[in-house]
């Protein structure tokens, strides 16, 4: 006689679907560092897009761009991150004429490539590759005070 008979075969047959499972959750989501990575990295553009926002709203109530991100972050009642969400480096602004301004981050992933690019949490506006990456934007036409 064998030791276990069924029993044993049911166990080894568990034991196999369990790291199927987790082989193939990790070949469909990525390793956690990589989703860490791309978490990271989608807080890094929602700072920009807050950042965009109070640009609006500071050349809105003062008529100009304001001259870097201290300025713009120091205003009353403004809850803003000008800094990178991992190793606190600034990001970067630069005003570029009246209207338009640059504002620049590090990313560790790239969501412009496929397949990421059709299931990102990005906006197609916000997409880059990985690296130093800038972005161009133009103040909301029509803006007045910030309300």
């Amino acid at each position: 006689m064998s030791g276990g008979g069924p029993g044993r075969w049911l166990l080894v047959a568990a034991a196999v679907i369990v790291v199927a499972t987790i082989v193939a959750a990790v070949a469909t989501m990525g390793l956690p560092s990589t989703q860490r990575d791309i978490r990271m990295d989608e807080r890094r553009v929602r700072d920009l897009q807050r950042i965009v926002t109070a640009v609006n709203g500071y050349a809105g109530n003062h008529g100009s761009l304001p001259p870097d991100l201290a300025t713009l972050a120091a205003q009353p009642g403004l809850r803003l991150a000008i800094a990178d969400p991992v190793d606190a480096s600034p990001y970067s602004y630069e005003p570029i004429d009246q209207r338009t301004f640059r504002l620049c981050a590090m990313f560790t992933t790239d969501t412009a490539q496929p397949p990421q690019a059709e299931d990102a949490a990005v906006p197609d506006d916000w997409l880059h590759g990985i690296g130093r990456q800038c972005f161009q934007r133009k103040l909301t036409k029509g803006r007045s005070k910030q309300g």
